[in-house]
């Protein structure tokens, strides 16, 4: 075969592998690690003995945060070719500084350390396992904050950098307990400083805008509050409890359709999701939606017989249709399950009222009584008990009583008002 054919084989081959190359480093350059990789891999196929290309996978792997494949290539590139010696003599005073970085950090010498990755910053700021050492220094400095600085700007540099995430999750989920910690404290403003923090450095870290969100709602700032839940579901859409939550926060705002519609999701997300099917057993009860409400409230117990606060809302929908002794059944069971909640006893107080079963209306209007003392509803239904054996005076001051609670004054007066003025009330 002629020698002008290897000639111009040669030409096309040279040719061929110096575009790859420069398209390849214009990729790279631009961020595009994938295709830059395919790029140099495909001039390697057509040469492998193109040192450039083994040259430019080193640098790739830099980017990467992988030394080690960055230090492989840049030997084999010297093998190649010896002008490339300089370019592994880099790698080498990286892989250097590393090392002593990490001594100094085992010593104690934190400042010492984060000078030793400094230099590598400088002079490669694309190599993102710099940033990621500084973040491990100020860990063991235990500088959360700064070592979620330097995680972050790991990530910003090479985002599917995986110890860095990993350290970023680890310190943003301490600010996130911290400002769990502050908010069972009652310090509101220290808590949200908290969860604001853990978002500074991670903005997609949701269960920050779930707890701000949770912690807004609480305080009374329910469009806050949808905003911040909003934020979760762009993040994460299946996470149930947000739903559920942002439930919640429509439900105190009186838009019961949308209520409904995010308790559903809830349940849809999570098919035992009791407290999704307990809210909307009551939204549907307060709208009049009874055999809705049934539905749901059936349900919610056959996944959970012992949820209490679902019986005793199955108890209320039948007390609201005057089906007495069905709701006396469930609230009564409820109250066996929780003895701590003052608005089951009240129920089950009402629904014995109802029936004229005075002696036990006045055992659960005791009982509730007994937990929330100043709740006028409790003393109400003592009264009406008492008022229903005839004992007048007795009723009168517990409809006193019930009198003190702004929310039950009126009710209270008016029966105050028909042991006064019996005549007024004959029919």
């Amino acid at each position: 075969m002629p020698l002008i054919y290897f000639f111009f084989v040669g030409i096309l081959f040279s040719q061929s592998t110096d575009k790859l190359l420069k398209n390849g480093n214009s990729e790279l350059e631009n961020g595009n690690l994938i295709l830059a990789e395919d790029l140099f891999n495909k001039a390697l196929k057509i040469d492998p003995s193109f040192a450039p290309a083994l040259k430019s996978l080193s640098k790739l792997y830099l980017h990467k945060g992988n030394l080690k494949k960055a230090n492989e290539y840049s030997i084999e590139a010297v093998q190649k070719d010896e002008d490339f010696r300089e370019w592994s003599n880099v790698i080498a005073k990286i892989s250097e500084n590393i090392q002593n970085g990490n001594r100094n950090v085992q010593q104690g010498l934190f400042e010492e350390a984060i000078k030793n990755y400094e230099i590598i910053s400088k002079d490669h700021p694309y190599f993102p396992d710099a940033e990621f050492y500084k973040g491990l220094t100020r860990f063991r400095q235990k500088d959360i904050e700064g070592a979620a600085e330097y995680f972050k700007k790991t990530l910003d540099i090479y985002s599917d950098h995986k110890k860095a995430r990993k350290g970023l999750d680890n310190v943003t989920k301490q600010f996130l307990n911290a400002g769990n910690k502050s908010y069972k404290r009652g310090d509101v403003s220290k808590a949200t400083g908290y969860y604001e923090k853990a978002l500074e450095f991670d903005s997609n870290f949701y269960l920050a805008y779930f707890q701000l969100g949770v912690l807004q709602k609480k305080q009374g700032q329910s469009k806050k509050a949808i905003e911040s839940l909003q934020k979760v579901l762009e993040i994460k859409p299946d996470h149930d409890k947000t739903w559920f939550t942002l439930g919640t926060a429509y439900e105190s705002d009186g838009n019961n359709q949308e209520a409904i519609i995010h308790y559903n999701k809830a349940i849809e997300i999570n098919p035992g999701y009791t407290k999704a099917y307990g809210n909307l057993g009551k939204l549907y009860t307060d709208i009049g939606n009874y055999s809705e409400a049934e539905d749901k409230l059936k349900t919610v117990i056959q996944i959970d017989p012992d949820y209490a606060d679902g019986l005793m809302r199955l108890g209320i929908l039948y007390l609201e249709q005057e089906r007495y002794e069905e709701a006396i059944e469930n609230l009564s069971y409820s109250t066996k399950i929780d003895k701590k909640d003052f608005n089951k006893f009240f129920n089950l107080a009402s629904a014995y009222n109802n029936i004229k079963e005075w002696d036990k209306a006045i055992i659960a209007a005791q009982s509730c009584i007994d937990i929330k003392k100043r709740f006028g509803g409790g003393w109400l239904e003592l009264g009406i008990a008492e008022m229903g054996k005839k004992n007048k005076t007795r009723a009168k001051r517990y409809f006193e009583e019930a009198r003190k609670d702004r929310d039950w004054r009126k009710m209270a007066e008016r029966k105050i008002d028909e042991i006064n003025n019996p005549a007024k009330y004959e029919k």
